[in-house]
């Protein structure tokens, strides 16, 4: 099973996601800003405090993104 190695905040209010296979993922949360879920992300200092457990990438325990959705939320 998949599992995120690690994550690193870019600009544009996207997110490197390093899985454990070597794989890379870029999400780009910028168009969800405006969403009640994701507007937090506005907030760069925010933003850049991304981290992951392995299964989620997390902000603070306040907004949670699973792997299988990091993948559903880059192919849109």
């Amino acid at each position: 099973m998949t599992r995120i190695k690690n994550v690193a905040p870019k600009d544009g209010c996207r997110v490197e996601v390093m899985l454990d296979n070597g794989s890379c993922v870029i999400l780009n949360l910028e168009n969800r800003l405006g969403t009640v879920r994701f507007g937090l992300l506005a907030d760069k200092e925010f933003f850049d405090r991304v981290t992951t457990d392995g299964n989620f990438i997390w902000w603070e325990n306040k907004i949670e993104i699973s792997l299988s959705e990091v993948f559903q939320l880059a192919q849109k």
